[in-house]
Formats: C-alpha cells, sequence, structure tokens
C-alpha cells in the first residue's frame, strides 16, 4: 500500500497506536511494561513531548502526545525504536516486533483530549481484563482517578477541560455504554478535527515545507502526491536538463538519477511504471534508486538539490 503523508508542527497532538506483528504480545511480563513506560518518559523529556494519557495492553499500545517541536517521528523512534530492540535482544526475537510503522492521528487541538484520553483508558474494560479502567494498572486512568503519582502524565489539563474529576468519572461511565463512533476517534483520513481543519492542512500552497513535515504514514497517501509531470517539470527546471537529455542512459546523468527518486517518493507510481518512464528494467531501476537513496545521504549536495526540487513541488 502506498503511504500517505505524516504532518508535524509545533504543538500537535496526536493519538498514537500500534500493534505487534501478527497480532503477537509486545508486553509479555510486568519488566516489558516498566521498561516500555521508561522509554517513553525518558524520549518525553528529551524531544519536550507532553504524554496526555496512555494504556499498554498485551499486544498493543495508545499514547495520546503533544508535541511541544515538530518531531514525534524523533519521539517515536527514540521510544518504540529503542524498546523493539531491547526486547528483541532479550527474548532473542528475530523479526520486526511491530507489524508496522506506528499509525498516528493528527488531532486538532486540546478539546479532542477528554473523549480521546477516555476512550484509551476503557481499551482493558472493553476488552474484559478489568471491570473498572481505574483498576487496569498499565494505563494512565490511575492517575486520572486514583490520585496514583506518575512522572509520565499530568492529568491536570485534560481534567480541567473535563470539568474535574468526578465529570471525567461520568464521562468515562457514559462512553462505555454508548461508545463513540469510530470517526469520532480515528477521524477520517488519520485528521481529528473539523472541516476547516482538514482543508487548512490539505489545501495545496496552505503549508510551506519548512512548515510541515512530509514523511510516510501507513495509510491515505492519495491526500497530497505530486503529478509526475509535475515533477518531471520541476526537476527539468533546477537541474537545468533539457527533457530529451534528462532520461539519457549515461552513468553520470544525476538527474535522470533524481528525477527516478522524486517520482519513487512524491508521486504514486508504481516501480513498474518508473521504469517505464526511465526506459530501465523492473530490478535495474529499483537497484538504481536504492544506491543513489544511500548517495543522497552522504553528499551535502546531492541531499540539497533533492531538497530543493521538493520544496518546489510544495510550493
Amino acid at each position: 500500500m502506498s503511504r500517505p503523508l505524516r504532518i508535524t508542527y509545533p504543538g500537535a497532538i496526536y493519538h498514537i497506536i500500534n500493534r505487534g506483528s501478527r497480532r503477537d504480545k509486545i508486553f509479555r511480563r510486568k519488566r516489558d511494561r516498566d521498561e516500555f513506560l521508561s522509554r517513553i518518559q525518558e524520549a518525553s523529556e528529551k524531544f519536550d513531548v507532553i504524554i496526555h494519557g496512555y494504556c499498554l495492553m498485551d499486544n498493543h499500545f495508545h499514547l495520546l502526545v503533544q508535541t511541544v517541536h515538530p518531531n514525534i517521528s524523533q519521539f517515536m523512534q527514540n521510544s518504540q525504536g529503542g524498546y523493539a530492540n531491547w526486547f528483541r535482544a532479550k527474548y532473542g526475537q528475530i523479526g520486526p516486533l511491530f507489524q508496522s510503522r506506528y499509525k498516528s492521528v493528527l488531532v486538532e487541538d486540546e478539546s479532542y483530549l477528554v473523549t480521546l484520553s477516555a476512550y484509551i483508558h476503557l481499551n482493558p474494560v472493553r476488552a474484559k481484563m478489568v471491570e473498572s479502567a481505574v483498576e487496569y494498572k498499565w494505563s494512565s486512568c490511575s492517575v486520572y482517578l486514583g490520585g496514583a503519582e506518575s512522572d509520565i502524565v499530568d492529568p491536570k489539563p485534560v481534567l480541567s477541560y473535563a470539568g474535574g474529576v468526578e465529570n471525567y468519572r461520568y464521562i468515562l461511565a457514559g462512553m462505555l455504554n454508548e461508545p463513540p463512533e469510530k470517526e469520532a476517534i480515528y477521524g477520517k483520513h488519520s485528521l481529528l478535527g473539523k472541516d476547516a481543519f482538514k482543508e487548512k492542512l490539505f489545501r495545496q500552497g496552505g503549508w510551506k515545507p519548512s512548515e510541515i513535515d512530509f514523511v510516510a504514514q501507513p495509510e491515505y497517501s492519495v491526500l497530497i502526491r505530486r503529478d509526475p509531470e509535475q515533477v518531471r517539470r520541476i526537476v527539468m527546471k533546477v537541474c537545468r536538463v533539457s527533457k530529451k537529455n534528462l532520461i539519457v542512459k549515461k552513468r553520470n546523468n544525476i538527474a535522470r538519477k533524481i528525477y527516478g527518486l522524486m517520482l519513487k517518493r512524491e508521486t504514486l507510481l508504481k516501480i513498474r511504471e518508473i521504469a517505464e518512464i526511465l526506459d530501465m528494467s523492473y530490478h535495474g531501476v529499483g537497484s538504481l534508486l536504492i544506491r543513489f537513496e544511500e548517495e543522497v545521504n552522504q553528499s551535502k549536495k546531492l541531499s540539497e538539490l533533492v531538497d530543493t526540487i521538493k520544496e518546489k513541488l510544495y510550493i
């Protein structure tokens, strides 16, 4: 499946979910959950991320976070990625711990925190693991309602939106009896908010590349993808080559390699379709792009050139 865009900006709020590969357990023992929470806490301090709530189930987890800086990817790589490496080393597991990259639902503002945190806290009740959400040890609900101390979560902001502890308790009970619609929790196209919020994010030219980090996300990629013809025109302009010379088969034809890379990154074209455009074999273009991506990562000049083209694509 093609991947759409992860959008980041200062103050962004996310409902983050991930589960184990093949739905296997990602927490086998108490020690595992302690380790995960410890890494979440350390990463939140390192990257200035506010954690509004969490729930660790056996084979998946929920986090409700707010980023002071546009760095959700760094936070998750440090915490989730670090935990996955620790888990594999501890249990001698081969292969990925999680089924995919984490899913993140971008939330418009703090007004959604009460509903989202309540939904997250009710996970173990819906799974019939406990009768009351506050009984579950591995969520932040006991911090919200039971007065438990926590270095990870400060419940005050959400409780103030809820109107206090007793109101929050009432909200939990009401949501258990009348579960919200799926779209009220997960949004549409991984966005949870009013139409104006969604239109603002996806209006072409509404955001500059410097303001939003366009990073792959596990679904809904058709929302912001560039037209292949637009990519061709901009690569030709930036690299100062003609249409004919753009796809000339020469070892040192950097423009051709960049063209292929941008078609892969910024359009919905499949590798076979890119191979046809570049007049190459399927395997040939795959190898070419893998090698060239490594060159771009190691070359400041190439990296800046690619960034320039990408910026012009999203103006």
